[in-house]
Order: structure tokens, then C-alpha cells, then sequence
């Protein structure tokens, strides 16, 4: 295995087996990614992904898997979808969730991730101040000083993403330069679901990357996602996103400058072999990215995803023979 598939692949997996198209009871999901850990390819395995209401139960069924010695990475799910004042009237409890959660478990798990989804109804006018709002309420319950993606809404029209993650950047350079104790504060875009109407277009995804990419902002990814290449899924019959594909974008838009139209040739591929990973750099089609390069991207702005599963990603690098 190369350097530079190491570097790309580095718990770049986070673990929501508590979501659809798999949905597992919680004792399920907990014995998977307790198993995963303990395999070979553990090293690209990231967070447990859970609702903040759910720690609770995570706690009971995760405690004799975990050890001071192999500490839970565990990223939580918090706000509502469609209100901000549901959003903001929910977080007192769910910080209480975290805080007790970590307590319970002190030294064999933690929240490092906060992942939230700025709310559908949320006026473009008024979210400058939901964000400091709910960012104030993250330091009043004790949740803060962790990292925090804030998912676009799917249905956010493309003219309104750039406003949107405007805001959000202005918003995280604000709260680092006041010094407050957030460790990240970033972009989480959803590539996917249960239906085809959940699938971005590729233009949609090149201008999240694009955007993230000029602002400086971290970017995580969910759903959708459960293959390395782009390709014709049969359920739900729909071009499926691949890893590889948004990825290997996000890379060469830091480290080339690319522009929305080279950006939307390699999150449009359909071809493994334009995916080339060697001993010290990632290429696409001969347009490269060195594995240090690569690392830091990876550490800095490109933070991983989300799947259901784990076994598909690790099954298909090793079909393709890159694992």
C-alpha cells in the first residue's frame, strides 16, 4: 500500500450505521464498529456518528467494548432540520447529553464532532445571528472546544450557497480570533440517501468544494458516499458519488487552483484507473498531489465522511487492488 493512499484514507470513514439504508439497533451498530476496530484496516476508520438523544443508550450498549486504552472517537448530531427556534430550544438538553456521556465514560470515549444542520426555515437575513446564538449556547452547556460542521440544507438553491458559507467562515474567523473555544468550525455537505432526489448534481458538489476551498473552510461529507468511484447505483437508480471522485476534487482544488470546470471532470469520472495512487503522491489522470501535500489537506480542510457502511469502501480498495 502506497504512502499516499495511507495519507488520503486515514480515518476518512466515519461509522453511521445507526442511519438508513443500513438503520441498526444501536447493540448492531455498536458490535460492527467495535469489530472494525479490531481489524487491519482500522486505521481508515473514523467516528461513531450518533444523535446527541442517543448517548445515553450508546453509553449502555458500548460499555464493554471500551477500554482507556482505545478511546471512542464519537461524533454527535445535534439542532433540528427545519426550525432554528426547535434548534436552539433542544440544545441545553443535548449539551447535558454530551457532558454526562463523557463523564459516564471518562477516558474510554469522548465527542470530538458536533455536526448540525443550519435549519431549512432559517432566513438568510437572521443566520449570522442563529450562529453565534447557538455557538453562545454550545459555551453556556458546556459542549464547546470541539469541532463543528454545519450540514447546507439540500434544498438550498445553489445562488444562496456561497452567501451561506460566507457567513459561516466570517462567523469562524470571528469566534477564533475573540479566542473562543471552538476547535473548527466548517462545512458539511450531504452527497447523498435513501432516494435519487438526494443525489447533489455535480455541479452542486464542484461549488461547495469550490467555495469551501476560497474561504478556507473545512469540509465534511455524508451519506451517499459508500463507493470509491462515481458510477450507475441500481437502488436507488441514480449516478452514485465516489469518495475518490469528491476527494480527490477537494485535493486538487487546494493544492492546483482548479476551477469549476476541471473540478467537475474529476467528481464526474467514471473510470478507476484515472485514480492512481503511488509510493509518495495521488494522481488523476496525471495531474498529481504529493502525499505531504496530501496529509495536510486531508488534516486541515478535507475531514471525511460519513457511511453506513464501512465493509463497502474497505471491499471495493481491495477489489480495485489498491489495498
Amino acid at each position: 500500500m502506497s504512502t499516499a493512499l495511507h495519507a488520503f484514507m486515514e480515518q476518512l470513514v466515519d461509522y453511521a450505521g445507526l442511519f438508513p439504508p443500513a438503520a441498526l439497533d444501536m447493540s448492531a451498530a455498536v458490535h460492527e464498529y467495535a469489530g472494525f476496530m479490531g481489524q487491519a484496516e482500522s486505521w481508515m476508520l473514523g467516528r461513531f456518528i450518533v444523535p446527541a438523544g442517543r448517548l445515553g443508550e450508546l453509553s449502555a450498549a458500548a460499555d464493554r467494548y471500551m477500554s482507556v486504552g482505545q478511546a471512542w472517537g464519537v461524533s454527535a448530531l445535534l439542532g433540528h432540520r427545519e426550525s432554528p427556534e426547535q434548534s436552539l430550544a433542544l440544545l441545553q438538553d443535548q449539551c447535558t447529553a454530551i457532558t454526562g456521556f463523557e463523564k459516564g465514560l471518562e477516558g474510554r470515549a469522548s465527542v470530538e464532532v458536533l455536526e448540525i444542520p443550519i435549519p431549512a426555515q432559517l432566513k438568510p437575513a437572521d443566520m449570522r445571528i442563529f450562529l453565534t446564538s447557538y455557538l453562545d449556547g454550545l459555551d453556556t452547556g458546556g459542549a464547546s472546544g470541539r469541532e463543528i460542521f454545519w450540514e447546507i440544507p439540500p434544498a438550498t438553491p445553489e445562488e444562496n450557497i456561497l452567501p451561506m458559507l460566507k457567513i459561516l467562515a466570517d462567523v469562524a474567523m470571528e469566534r477564533s480570533g475573540a479566542g473562543q473555544t471552538v476547535l473548527r468550525l466548517g462545512a458539511k455537505l450531504r452527497c447523498g440517501g435513501v432516494t435519487a432526489e438526494a443525489f447533489p448534481s455535480v455541479q452542486r458538489i464542484v461549488l461547495v468544494v469550490a467555495t469551501c476551498r476560497d474561504l478556507q473552510l473545512a469540509l465534511k461529507c455524508t451519506a451517499g458516499l459508500h463507493h470509491p468511484v462515481r458510477h450507475q447505483a441500481a437502488e436507488p437508480p441514480v449516478m452514485m458519488h465516489g469518495f475518490l471522485n469528491v476527494f480527490g476534487a477537494g485535493l486538487l482544488a487546494y493544492a492546483q487552483g482548479w476551477d469549476a470546470e476541471k473540478l467537475s471532470a474529476i467528481v464526474s469520472d467514471t473510470t478507476p484507473e484515472s485514480f492512481i495512487f503511488e509510493a509518495d503522491k495521488f494522481s488523476w489522470r496525471g495531474h498529481t498531489v504529493q502525499a505531504d501535500v496530501l496529509r495536510t489537506l486531508r488534516t486541515q480542510f478535507l475531514c471525511g465522511f460519513g457511511s453506513c457502511s464501512f465493509d463497502e469502501p474497505r471491499d471495493d480498495l481491495q477489489n480495485l487492488g489498491l489495498l
